[in-house]
C-alpha cells in the first residue's frame, strides 16, 4: 500500500528563472518562514523567461517545453500558490485556478500583492547623491518592458530627479533584459553620458554588465562612478567592488507573502501589502546610515549596541530563531557589552578577555557571516576599533579590545572562506558525478530494446541528497498552443534518500498524479522541493523531484537536461 502526506498543505512557489539571485532570495525567506512547519509542503515551480518569438530559434522551442512545468498546477494538489512573475499572464491556466494566491513584485489588479515601496529606497538615495554628494548628472539602466517593478523604478527615479531640477533625458535610459548580460546596453549609457556620476541599475543583476564595462574603460564604481543597484541580493555584497543596494527594511518579500496566503488559505482575509525600503551602502556608493561615536559606545546603550548588530548582519532581522538555535543577536550584544564595561572599569582580566574570545568562537561557528558580507563586517570592525581607540582611560583595555576585534575579523575572514571552499567542492563533486553519469547511461550495451532501466540505476552517481524521478507510462507530445494532456497516474521510479538510490519496485511505482508531491518516500528537508521537466524536443518523459537549494538553483536545470539526453538515447531505441 503507497503511503502518502495527506494532511499536508501544498503551497506552490511559482517563479521565472529560479537561478536569479532575486528568486534565490525570495525562495529563502519562503522556506526559512516554513522550516519546522510538518503541516506545509513547499513545492518550487520554476520556469524560464523567454522574450522570443521566432520560431527557428532553438532557445525559444526549448523554453516553450521547458514552461509546461507551470502546467503541473493543473494536475497536481496545491493548496495555496505563491507567484513571484514579471508578468502573471504568462502563466496561462495557473490564473484560471481560484485557489489562495499571493503575487510578489508584480502588479495583478485585483489579486493580493506584495511589493516594495520603491520609493522611499531611491528617494533616500537620490537625496543623498544630490545633497551630499553634489552629484547633478545620474542615468540609469532600466528593465524589461513587460516587467512592472522596472516601469515604476523608472518613473520614481524620473520624478526624483525633477524635483532637484536635473534632467532625466531618453539618452540618460538604457533597457535592459535585466539579467547578468548588460554589456551591450551600458556601454551605449557610458557613450552617450561621458559626463555621468551615479548611475542606478534596476536591480542587483544588471549592474555586473556595468561593471565590466567601467572595468574595460579602467574606471572603478564608486570612485570614479557611483552605482547602485535594487532588491540587496547577496549577489551585490560578492560583487568586487561591493555593490550599494536597495532592499527591504523590514519583513521580506517572500516572508510577508506567505503570512497572507497563510491568512487566505485559513479562512481569513488578506489585503495587499507594501514592504519600505532603505539603501545599503557599499563601496560602490559609500552611505552610513549610522555613526560608531565614542560617547555612543561607551555609554554601552543595549539599543545602540542591537543596533549595531542590525546595521552589519542586516539579514538577520528576517530570521526565524529555532528553541535550540543560538540568538546571535543577543550574542553579539553580549560580546560587545563586555568589551563596554571594560573601558567603563578600566580594566579586563585575562579570564575575561578569554571568555570574549571564547564567544567569539561561537559567534562565528553558528554561522554569523551568512548573514552579512564579508567587506561590510570588516569596515563595521574598523568603525568600532576607530571609537573604542577614542577611549582614553586604559590603554591596556584598548589593546586588548583591538586584539579582540581584530581576532573576530580573521574569524570572520576564515569562516569565510571554509564556507566558498566547501561550496567549491560541492560543484566538483556535482560535476565528477555528472560525468559519471553520462558515462554508464550512455547506453553502449542497449541494443535495440528500452534501456531506461540503466538510466534509473546510473542516477547513484548523481550527488545529490535527495531526490525522485518521475516517468510517464509513455511520453507526451508537446504541442504548441496546446496544454499536456496528462495521463492519470504517473510512475515513481527510484527515490534518493540522503545519498543512496533505492529502485521502487513496478507494482509500487504507479500513483495519481495530483499525489506526486504527497508521497512518503519522498525527503522534504532544505527549502523544500522542486520539479524539473524531462524532455528531449517536444516529447516529455516526465519530472526530476529533488530538494532545493543554493547549489542545485544553480546547476539543477543542466542536471535535468543531461537526464533527460540520457532517457532518450535509451527509450526503445
Amino acid at each position: 500500500m503507497i503511503h502518502y502526506e495527506d494532511e499536508q498543505k501544498n503551497i506552490g512557489l511559482i517563479v521565472e528563472d529560479v537561478y536569479a539571485d532575486f528568486n534565490k532570495e525570495i525562495l529563502h525567506s519562503v522556506a526559512h518562514a516554513v522550516i519546522g512547519r510538518k503541516d506545509i509542503n513547499l513545492i518550487l515551480l520554476a520556469g524560464r523567461h523567454d522574450e522570443s518569438k521566432d520560431p527557428a530559434d532553438r532557445q525559444h522551442q526549448y523554453r516553450l517545453v521547458y514552461n509546461t512545468i507551470y502546467e503541473l498546477e493543473s494536475a497536481c494538489r496545491f493548496d495555496g500558490l505563491i507567484f513571484t512573475l514579471p508578468n502573471p499572464t504568462k502563466c496561462g491556466k495557473l490564473l484560471e485556478s481560484r485557489i489562495p494566491r499571493v503575487f510578489i513584485a508584480t502588479d495583478a489588479p485585483g489579486e493580493v500583492c506584495v511589493n516594495y515601496d520603491d520609493e522611499i529606497g531611491i528617494r533616500e538615495t537620490v537625496a543623498y547623491l544630490v545633497n551630499v554628494k553634489n552629484i547633478t548628472k545620474l542615468c540609469m539602466l532600466g528593465g524589461r518592458d513587460d516587467n512592472a517593478d522596472a516601469a515604476k523604478r523608472k518613473k520614481i527615479f524620473a520624478k526624483c530627479l525633477s524635483e532637484y531640477g536635473l534632467e532625466f533625458t531618453p539618452e540618460q535610459y538604457e533597457r535592459t533584459d535585466m539579467s547578468v548580460h548588460t554589456e551591450a546596453a551600458a556601454a551605449r549609457l557610458l557613450k552617450h553620458n561621458p559626463d555621468v556620476q551615479a548611475i542606478f541599475c534596476v536591480n542587483d543583476q544588471s549592474a555586473c554588465g556595468l561593471y565590466n564595462v567601467l572595468n574595460e574603460k579602467g574606471l572603478v564604481p564608486g570612485r570614479d562612478v557611483m552605482v547602485f543597484g535594487f532588491d540587496n541580493t547577496r549577489m551585490a555584497g560578492d560583487m568586487i567592488p561591493p555593490l550599494s543596494s536597495i532592499g527591504t527594511d523590514t519583513d521580506t518579500l517572500g516572508k510577508k507573502a506567505l503570512e497572507l496566503l497563510l491568512q487566505q488559505m485559513n479562512g481569513g482575509r488578506a489585503e495587499s501589502a507594501s514592504i519600505p525600503t532603505r539603501l545599503f551602502g557599499r563601496e560602490s556608493l559609500d552611505y552610513i546610515m549610522y555613526e560608531y561615536t565614542r560617547g555612543l559606545l561607551q555609554k554601552g546603550d543595549p539599543a545602540f549596541i542591537y543596533q549595531m548588530f542590525d546595521d552589519c548582519f542586516y539579514r538577520y532581522r528576517n530570521e526565524i530563531i529555532n528553541s535550540g538555535d543560538i540568538d546571535l543577536k543577543r550574542l553579539f550584544f553580549e560580546i560587545i557589552s563586555r568589551m563596554v564595561r571594560c573601558i567603563q572599569n578600566r580594566y579586563m582580566s585575562e579570564e575575561e578577555a578569554q571568555e570574549i574570545a571564547r564567544l567569539g568562537d561561537l559567534f562565528f561557528e553558528n554561522r554569523a557571516m551568512e548573514y552579512t558580507d564579508a567587506n561590510r563586517f570588516v569596515y563595521c570592525i574598523k568603525r568600532m576599533q576607530s571609537a573604542m581607540n577614542e577611549n582614553t582611560g586604559s590603554v591596556y583595555v584598548n589593546i586588548r579590545n583591538n586584539r579582540l576585534l581584530s581576532e573576530m575579523r580573521d574569524k570572520a575572514i576564515i569562516s569565510q572562506f571554509t564556507a566558498r571552499n566547501m561550496e567549491r567542492r560541492g560543484y566538483e563533486r556535482g560535476r565528477d558525478g555528472v560525468f559519471q553519469f553520462l558515462v554508464e547511461s550512455a547506453g553502449f550495451d542497449c541494443g535495440n530494446t528500452d534501456n531506461v532501466e540503466s538510466v534509473v540505476e546510473c542516477l547513484k552517481h548523481y550527488k545529490v541528497r535527495n531526490a525522485a524521478l518521475y516517468l510517464f507510462e509513455e511520453p507526451l507530445e508537446y504541442r504548441e498552443g496546446e496544454a499536456l494532456r496528462f495521463p492519470e497516474t504517473i510512475r515513481l521510479r527510484c527515490v534518493v534518500r540522503y545519498g543512496e538510490l533505492y529502485v521502487i519496485p513496478r507494482e509500487r511505482q504507479e500513483c495519481p498524479m495530483s499525489q506526486m508531491f504527497s508521497r512518503q518516500e519522498l525527503i522534504r528537508e532544505g527549502k523544500g522541493l522542486t520539479a524539473y521537466p524531462l524532455f528531449f524536443g517536444r516529447m516529455v518523459y516526465g519530472y526530476y523531484v529533488c530538494n532545493m537549494n543554493r547549489q542545485l538553483m544553480d546547476t539543477g536545470e543542466y542536471m535535468a537536461l543531461q537526464l533527460s539526453r540520457a532517457i532518450f538515447m535509451n527509450h526503445k531505441l
